[in-house]
């Protein structure tokens, strides 16, 4: 969605099942040299396997690979050099459940994975993913063993099985994740992931500008207004993606200037969605800033939303991700699902960060979407930590009913934090360009620094604005009532079985209620 240079390398971006959301987010790397082979011995080793996406963008060895090729990519301790294309790119590698050695499947070396974790993970192209779990993705991740077919090899002397404790890099995670989690008990790739992201295969727009900002007060907190993205400035903030849908939805990514999703509207920004009344996958948005934050960057966002989709069926988020998820990190400050009415505030991150019962403490305006997940390490929970708001006005319907809100994220060296504030209830400080956050109030969500440093687990941080459609998360909770206090399931409400089915015959009704309608976003720095 969520979606996002990575130290993912090719095309295989993590999309490890769950509200990681929206992870396919990765960056290409291009390679002219030929590495020279290793030494290398025959072995098998074990580790865990993700799934990723193709988007028929160029791999680190060379090539282009769709969903449907068996491709499987591995870390550096296997590939070799990773700013050339290894020797042992095309060669085929034996993968087996570890435990079940029956259940193994043949997949080609077409990729390399800087970040994997522990250096025997690796990424299977979604096809080979299905292959070896049962036809499903929903499990995320699996614990697996491989070794290279061809006589001459499997790993280097350096990375050996006897050497391959000294050798990898401090795992990000060793076993495989609870695939049965997410906010609302259902899972999401993401964003990336996988899902979340997670990058794109968009051209870079041209570039433009992002207002420079004029404040018309002073922060007395030393917030110095950025770039004022409104109207045009806005929609040139952004790189418009191109991909199918993510997350298993039924969404088509669209280049939405072109295509006329994207549009000004008096002040305001308008994203919309397709409402052709039946087709294949629906049209629909996902923008990815041109520019990356990290903590030391000192950041301070506010986004004024006037409206956002609340239809059965929609996905729309307002996130962050780096490019190798969850290992880059992603923050989730709006999401949700359908007719949700309380928003959802997230954060997905390798293994180490976690939040702890004090700072839960202090969160009274929020509860935990998983009791006791406090562990944000979406290797062992990919729904990571998430906080569901109890403002009922918080999402969805009722959010737009009230005339819209602002959501803020102060993303620095102190820790990761969001409020919400309801129309009428803005700070006036807020209103006139002069924030001081300290003010606010308690966060809605408040991940300090001391459990989960900024500067290890958040990297490159892409911003994401997107409306998915059916997928994952929307699907899990469809026939659920009460699911984020949205009250009668959608399946009751639009007599429809799937919400990819809703999504795809019943255009009409992705009309005005299925669009963002933004009044601007605002980044300050210190």
């Amino acid at each position: 969605m969520a979606r996002s240079a990575p130290a993912v390398f090719g095309v295989l971006a993590l999309a490890a099942s769950v509200s990681a959301s929206h992870n396919e987010f990765k960056r290409m790397s291009q390679h002219a040299r030929v590495a020279q082979a290793p030494t290398w011995k025959r072995a098998a080793v074990s580790g865990v396997a993700y799934y990723g996406y193709q988007n028929k963008t160029m791999n680190a060895c060379g090539t282009y690979s769709s969903d449907t090729d068996m491709i499987i990519g591995v870390g550096p301790a296997f590939y070799g050099d990773m700013g050339t294309v290894s020797s042992k790119c095309g060669e085929h590698i034996t993968i087996a459940l570890t435990s079940d050695k029956s259940k193994s499947i043949d997949v080609t070396l077409s990729d390399a994975c800087k970040d994997c974790g522990s250096a025997a993970n690796v990424y299977l192209s979604t096809a080979a993913f299905k292959a070896l779990s049962g036809g499903s993705l929903d499990a995320g991740v699996l614990d697996v063993t491989w070794s290279f077919n061809s006589q001459s090899s499997l790993v280097s002397e350096a990375s050996s099985p006897e050497g391959l404790a000294a050798s990898t890099p401090k795992a990000e995670a060793t076993s495989t994740a609870d695939a049965k989690t997410t906010e609302a008990t259902t899972a999401k790739a993401a964003p990336t992931t996988s899902d979340k992201a997670k990058t794109t295969s968009t051209k870079a727009a041209p570039t433009t500008s992002s207002k420079k900002a004029t404040a018309t007060g002073k922060s007395n907190e030393g917030w110095k207004l950025k770039n004022k993205l409104e109207g045009q400035a806005f929609l040139d903030f952004f790189k418009y993606d191109t991909n199918a849908n993510d997350n298993g939805g039924a969404a088509q990514y669209v280049n939405g200037i072109s295509q006329g999703l994207a549009y000004t509207s008096g002040s305001q920004v308008i994203l919309a969605v397709d409402n052709a009344q039946n087709v294949g996958a629906r049209n629909a948005l996902r923008m990815v800033s041109k520019n990356t934050f990290n903590a030391k960057d000192m950041n301070l966002f506010v986004f004024d939303i006037a409206q956002m989709p609340a239809v059965c069926g929609t996905w729309p988020a307002v996130w962050f991700t780096g490019a190798n998820w969850p290992f880059d990190g992603e923050i989730d400050v709006v999401e949700g699902v359908s007719l949700y009415k309380k928003n959802i505030y997230s954060v997905h991150t390798g293994s180490g960060c976690t939040i702890p019962p004090a700072a839960i403490s202090t969160m009274k305006q929020v509860s935990l979407v998983k009791a006791g997940a406090t562990n944000c390490d979406a290797n062992v929970d990919t729904a990571g930590c998430g906080f569901s708001d109890e403002s009922t006005a918080s999402f969805g319907p009722d959010f737009n009913k009230a005339g819209g809100g602002v959501f803020a994220l102060q993303f620095d060296t102190t820790g990761v934090k969001t409020w919400f504030f309801q129309a009428g209830k803005v700070p006036s400080d807020i209103k006139s360009f002069a924030p001081n956050p300290s003010t606010w109030g308690a966060p809605r969500m408040d991940v300090p620094s001391l459990s989960c440093d900024p500067t290890t687990y958040f990297r490159d941080l892409m911003m994401v604005v997107d409306t998915n459609l059916a997928g994952t998360f929307t699907e899990g909770v469809w026939a659920v009532d009460g699911a984020g206090g949205q009250g009668t399931s959608c399946k009751t409400q639009t007599g429809v079985a799937t919400a990819a089915e809703f999504v795809k015959n019943h255009g009409s009704e992705f009309g005005d209620a299925a669009q963002w309608k933004m009044n601007g976003f605002y980044i300050y720095s210190q």
